[in-house]
């Protein structure tokens, strides 16, 4: 059993301020950084990596609005979400291209459903 605490935050709260502020920013990382990596993949057909994008979003205002650690932490979720989509697209398509698999991956209703 986990245990756990919430705080409930409001808009009057003094730390709302600088919780809003934070989470907008790492909103922009994360946006500005899907950016360039689906714009790498759709025009020149390869995948930016963590390192790259570290690299590469470093002088980025987006990047610079967080503390370092916070960004590269974005930017590692960034790279964690991107490459599960891509391993859910190849199991996806594998088992569509499996003959073995029921109409190549498909569901069939039988007649009488």
């Amino acid at each position: 059993m986990n245990l756990v605490e919430q705080h409930i935050i409001g808009r009057d709260d003094p730390r709302f301020a600088v919780i809003d502020a934070a989470a907008f920013a790492s909103k922009n990382l994360y946006n500005a950084a899907l950016y360039e990596i689906r714009q790498a993949f759709i025009h020149q057909g390869m995948y930016l990596g963590y390192s790259e994008m570290d690299r590469r979003m470093q002088s980025h205002e987006a990047y610079q609005a967080l503390p370092a650690k916070v960004s590269q932490q974005v930017l590692r979720q960034l790279d964690k979400n991107w490459t599960s989509l891509r391993a859910s697209i190849m199991a996806w398509t594998d088992s569509a291209s499996d003959p073995r698999s029921a109409a190549g991956g498909l569901l069939e209703y039988p007649s009488s459903a």
